[in-house]
């Protein structure tokens, strides 16, 4: 095989890399699409040690010398230049942080394509863009339906039904279409319209529906009554950024009913943001009171209550394995702070919190900078929380047995 490296093409690596040097020292991190190829490419090469440098800048050419990355850089021009078939720089882009990231053996260090990060940035922003309804494939039939239409959205608003059978958007036919592709067509920016051509009762109807923006409801409270008590009941799907405003909300309103005791539901709920449960744990534990512990490369840091509201009341937390991240830590800090009792089974296991990174590309990068710890300095990553009352979930859609163990617990045990 024939080997080139021209003297001109080290003088152009040398302009590169000092380019970096110079981008880094700035620290104006933001890189376009041909600078975050040659970025990616040099970070891929030295991925291994460096860790989170990406976002940080610091030590990133501590004990790496000129001529090795200019070997790197040499072999990626090489092969751009001179591979038989075009190379798809987005898919090289792809390829290279994967690769990089996987090496680091965490699972929760991932790369995010673009439609994969806006997904996710829906789901933790509590905020939906689109028509506010969800689609769902009917293997029985094999049809298309209309799933959950939430409420006060733009699809509601124009009479869409669950149980709807999707037939057409935009008059094309979606009989051959994936449910991805459905979904990508129906959403779009808020104020553009979309045309859904529906089959209701036998009936073909043709809804015109405006998109928009529709928060999700994550908190759903209750008051229940029991041997002459009012129990307070909360249920939490996700600790989006919208969270903690409508946990406040209902709440209070379950305050306002007089309520002897709260039970906090967190089954199924695989976490969110940090801020949010930090928030929400605020109001119940008192002023100082350690919230859980964050530990760094180098330091532990203690996070503590700096409000003056709190509750005296008794509270059950409903939890299970699919109980995890931000719902262990309000588990954690309830049950060794607040003095509650967890009901269920034993959570997922994260102690590990995440730092989003994003390209120029509208793709991220989601890398594990901190592990969190109980106040009581327990680390729970693959270890879990285990339940004061350990309750198996038995299948009855008229009954529910853990929910009835936390009415038992919180009206009945001695605390």
């Amino acid at each position: 095989m024939k080997k080139i490296k021209s003297d001109k093409t080290k003088k152009k690596n040398n302009k590169l890399i000092k380019w970096f040097k110079k981008k880094l020292k700035s620290k104006k991190l933001q890189f376009n699409l041909g600078e975050t190829i040659i970025f990616m490419l040099i970070t891929f090469s030295f991925g291994l040690v460096l860790g989170g440098v990406v976002m940080y800048g610091k030590g990133f050419f501590g004990h790496h010398t000129t001529s090795t990355m200019n070997e790197f850089i040499s072999t990626y021009s090489d092969i751009v230049n001179n591979y038989y078939e075009d190379v798809n720089e987005d898919e090289l882009l792809e390829a290279g942080i994967n690769g990089m990231l996987r090496k680091l053996g965490d699972p929760y260090t991932v790369f995010m394509s673009k439609n994969q990060a806006d997904d996710f940035n829906e789901s933790v922003e509590g905020i939906y863009h689109g028509i506010g309804a969800q689609i769902k494939y009917d293997d029985k039939f094999e049809h298309v339906l209309i799933g959950e239409v939430f409420e006060n959205s733009p699809a509601e608003q124009a009479g869409l039904m669950t149980d709807d059978e999707l037939i057409k958007v935009n008059g094309e036919s979606i009989e051959k279409m994936s449910l991805s592709k459905i979904s990508s067509i129906v959403k779009g920016e808020d104020g553009t319209e979309v045309e859904l051509t529906i089959l209701r009762d036998g009936e073909e109807k043709i809804l015109k529906i405006k998109r928009g923006s529709v928060d999700n409801i994550s908190v759903e409270g209750k008051v229940i009554e029991k041997d002459n008590q009012k129990i307070g009941y909360l249920a939490i799907t996700v600790f989006a950024a919208n969270t903690f405003d409508q946990f406040k909300k209902e709440l209070e309103i379950l305050e306002a009913q007089k309520i002897d005791s709260l039970i906090i539901d967190v089954r199924g709920n695989s976490g969110g943001y940090l801020t949010t449960v930090t928030d929400m744990l605020s109001m119940f534990t008192k002023k100082d009171e350690i919230i859980y512990k964050l530990k760094t490369k180098d330091k532990l840091e203690v996070i503590r209550d700096k409000t003056d509201e709190h509750r005296d009341y008794r509270i059950v937390i409903l939890a299970n394995s699919g109980s995890a991240s931000a719902s262990e830590v309000l588990t954690g800090c309830l049950k060794e702070t607040y003095g509650a009792k967890v009901v269920g089974t034993k959570t997922f296991g994260k102690g590990k919190v995440q730092k989003l990174y994003s390209l120029s590309s509208g793709a991220v990068v989601k890398y594990t900078y901190q592990e969190w710890l109980t106040p009581e300095g327990n680390y729970i990553d693959s270890v879990g929380i285990e339940p004061d009352y350990e309750i198996k979930y038995e299948l009855n859609k008229d009954k529910d047995n853990q929910l009835d163990k936390a009415l038992e617990v919180i009206t009945k045990e001695e605390w």
